[in-house]
């Protein structure tokens, strides 16, 4: 089957689970899930589809639905398994698109982004051990490195993962502030005292 073709048949296989994600409606995406052809879904190319409604359930606080999905069969990208933090995934991807772990996706976020979004410190030691860049920023107006979304979530075990690997604490987002001056304006106390304590 073509590219052009399985981009096609993908999409349409798809569609009404992206349809019923874009309009909030997880159960509707859960039961066309479940009539979902298993094979088919299994022979789609992880990055050749436009849509992907793995990100798409993950985007709108869907987790179950993304979970489900790979369950059934849709391999995941490199992003999508960073998020959903599937190491073993993670790393077999990895092992064959060491140029692409510091890529952003169509929304600006590279892997170590979204493996911080989500807490996932399996996927986020993974991509640290095959050289991903702590201080790569979003290719988004938000300007954010992955040290700035673990000071979101006041996740103390991503913060100290990633100064260790040698991120910039002192990288300003787009609105200049540093994620110690972010950890203060939230609050997020038990980052910012991580920040702290690491001397930045």
């Amino acid at each position: 089957m073509s590219h052009v073709n399985q981009s096609v048949s993908g999409f349409e296989l798809l569609s009404p689970v992206c349809r019923s994600l874009r309009s909030g409606k997880a159960r509707r995406a859960l039961r066309f899930i479940d009539e979902l052809d298993r094979d088919a879904l299994r022979q789609i190319q992880p990055d050749r589809l436009v849509e992907r409604p793995i990100l798409l359930a993950l985007s709108h606080g869907f987790e179950s639905v993304a979970q489900r999905l790979v369950e059934c069969g849709l391999r995941p990208n490199l992003w999508e398994a960073a998020a959903l933090d599937l190491c073993d995934e993670v790393h077999t991807i990895a092992v064959g698109a060491l140029d692409r772990l510091n890529v952003c996706n169509r929304d600006g976020w590279s892997p170590m982004h979204l493996a911080c979004y989500a807490g996932a410190m399996r996927s986020l030691s993974v991509l640290i051990e095959y050289g991903a860049d702590p201080c790569v920023v979003s290719c988004n107006s938000a300007l954010m490195t992955p040290l700035h979304i673990a000071v979101r979530r006041d996740d103390v075990g991503l913060v100290r993962t990633l100064l260790d690997a040698g991120a910039d604490a002192r990288h300003p987002d787009a609105a200049n502030r540093k994620p110690l001056q972010l950890a203060i304006e939230l609050p997020a106390p038990s980052a910012g005292q991580a920040l702290i304590e690491a001397s930045v």
